[in-house]
C-alpha cells in the first residue's frame, strides 16, 4: 500500500476514533451488584418458606432480602442509561431491534427451552406427553419454570418503545434551554423529582388500590391488573432515570458522589420502614410479597440504594483493587449469569431440600448463594467460549476486532515503518 493510500485510510478512519464515546466503566460494576442481588433474593426465597425454619432465621433472611430489592430495577436503570447514551441521535429502528433481539431475545428463547426440558423432562418425567408440549408456548408468554425470565419480556417492551421514549426525552431537553450547566442540573433535578413523585403515586395505587380493582373487575381486566408487574410502565421511572444519567453523565457522577451521606440516611430510613411493615403484617411466617417492587416504601429503598451503590461503584473504580477486578468479571458475565442462576439453584435445591436444616437456614441460604452465584458466572463464562455461546449468554462486552479495524492498524504500522526507513 502506498503512503498516499495510507493517508486516505487514516483520514477516513480518524473521525470514528474522535467521536467514539467514553466507556462507562461503572456500568459493569452496577451489573455485578444487580446480578448478585437477584441471585441472593432467589436463594433466600428457596429457604425462607420451609416449614422447619425458626423465627430467628426467618426474620434475618427477610432483613437480608430487603438489601436485594435494587437488583431488577438497577438492570432497568442501566438499560435506559446505555440506550440513551449510545442512541442519542438518529436511530435505525429495524437494525436496532434486530440487534436487541439477537442479544436479548434469542438467549431468552434458548433458556426458556432449557428450563422447560429440565422441569417437564428431567424432574417431571413428562416430556413426551402432549400436555408438556403445549406448556412450552405458555412459558414463552408467562415464564414460570424459568421464573426470572419475566424480566426479559418486560425489558424488551422498553426496546420496542425506545423511539417514543427518545423523542419524548429529546423534546424535554430542547425545551430546557439552560443559561448555565448549573441551571440545567437544577431543572433536570426538578423534573426527576416530579417524575419520582408521579411514580410514587403509581406505586401507591398499585399496592393499595389495584388489588381491589382486580377483585371487582373480573375477567380480562382482573388478569391485566393482576399481572401488572410484567408491564414496562411499572418500571418507567428507573428507565428515565437512566436517561438523566446518560445526558449529564459527569454531573450525575458528581451528584451521587457528593450525596452519598444523604442517600445513606435515606436508605437506612426506608430500610427500617420496609422491615417494620413486613414484620407487622406477616402472620406466623414472613411474607416476602409485602416487599414487592410495586410498593411506595420499596420504591424509596430502591432509589436511595441505587444512588448509594452508584457512588460506591465510583469509589471502587478509583482504587481498582481485588474487589474491583472480581466485580468486573462478574459484571461482564452478569447477563449470562442471570439467565443461568435459577438453573444452578434448581440443581442445588435437589441437594438441600431433603436436608434437615432447622436452626441453620440462614447460613445454608448464604452458602447456597455463594455456590449459585459462582456456578452461574462460571457457567456463563464457559458457555461464552462455545461457537454458539452468544445465543445462550448474549454479548459479554468483549469483541474480536473487525477486519476493517485490523487493516486500519496495519496501515498505521506500515506508515510508521516507512517513516523509519526514511
Amino acid at each position: 500500500m502506498s503512503i498516499m493510500q495510507a493517508e486516505m485510510v487514516r483520514k477516513v478512519r480518524e473521525p470514528e476514533v474522535r467521536h467514539k464515546k467514553e466507556r462507562i466503566e461503572e456500568v459493569t460494576l452496577l451489573r455485578a451488584f444487580a446480578f448478585l442481588a437477584v441471585a441472593l433474593q432467589h436463594c433466600i426465597a428457596e429457604f425462607i418458606y420451609r416449614p422447619d425454619i425458626l423465627p430467628a432465621d426467618s426474620i434475618m433472611l427477610a432483613m437480608l432480602f430487603h438489601f436485594t430489592r435494587f437488583g431488577t430495577p438497577t438492570f432497568v436503570f442501566l438499560s435506559g442509561l446505555i440506550l440513551f447514551y449510545n442512541y442519542s441521535g438518529k436511530l435505525h429502528y429495524r437494525s436496532f431491534i434486530r440487534k436487541r433481539s439477537g442479544d436479548i431475545f434469542i438467549p431468552f428463547l434458548s433458556w426458556t427451552i432449557i428450563y422447560w426440558i429440565a422441569v417437564e423432562g428431567v424432574f417431571g418425567g413428562k416430556l413426551m406427553q402432549p400436555s408438556a408440549w403445549t406448556s412450552i408456548f405458555l412459558q414463552l408468554i408467562k415464564p414460570t419454570y424459568g421464573y426470572h425470565l419475566w424480566f426479559i419480556l418486560m425489558i424488551f417492551q422498553f426496546y420496542l418503545l425506545f423511539p417514543l421514549f427518545s423523542r419524548m426525552v429529546g423534546s424535554f431537553r430542547s425545551r430546557l434551554q439552560p443559561n448555565s450547566e448549573g441551571d440545567l442540573f437544577h431543572r433536570a433535578a426538578g423534573i426527576s423529582l416530579a417524575l419520582g413523585l408521579l411514580h410514587g403515586a403509581l406505586m401507591w395505587l398499585s399496592y393499595y388500590k389495584m388489588p381491589g380493582w382486580a377483585a371487582s373487575a373480573g375477567g380480562f381486566w382482573a388478569e391485566l391488573i393482576a399481572n401488572r408487574s410484567y408491564y414496562f410502565v411499572m418500571y418507567v421511572f428507573y428507565f428515565l432515570m437512566g436517561s438523566v444519567c446518560a445526558f449529564g453523565l459527569n454531573r450525575f457522577r458528581k451528584f451521587v458522589g457528593d450525596a452519598m451521606g444523604w442517600t445513606m440516611i435515606a436508605f437506612i430510613g426506608a430500610y427500617i420502614w420496609l422491615g417494620y411493615d413486613v414484620l407487622r403484617f406477616s402472620s406466623e411466617r414472613i411474607n416476602l410479597n409485602l416487599s414487592t417492587y410495586l410498593k411506595p416504601s420499596t420504591f424509596a429503598i430502591i432509589v436511595s440504594q441505587l444512588l448509594l451503590l452508584y457512588g460506591f461503584a465510583l469509589l471502587l473504580q478509583r482504587r481498582k483493587g481485588a474487589l474491583y477486578r472480581i466485580l468486573r468479571f462478574i459484571g461482564r458475565h452478569s447477563f449470562g449469569g442471570f439467565l443461568a442462576h435459577a438453573f444452578v439453584l434448581m440443581l442445588a435445591s435437589g441437594v438441600t431440600r431433603p436436608m434437615q436444616l432447622a436452626g441453620y437456614h440462614l447460613p445454608a441460604a448464604l452458602i447456597t448463594f455463594i455456590l449459585v452465584a459462582a456456578g452461574a458466572i462460571g457457567l456463563a463464562s464457559l458457555l461464552e467460549k462455545l461457537p454458539f455461546g452468544r445465543w445462550l449468554v448474549g454479548p459479554t462486552g468483549r469483541r474480536k476486532p473487525k477486519a476493517s479495524e485490523t487493516s486500519g492498524r496495519s496501515v498505521m504500522q506500515n506508515k510508521r515503518q516507512l517513516n523509519l526507513e526514511k
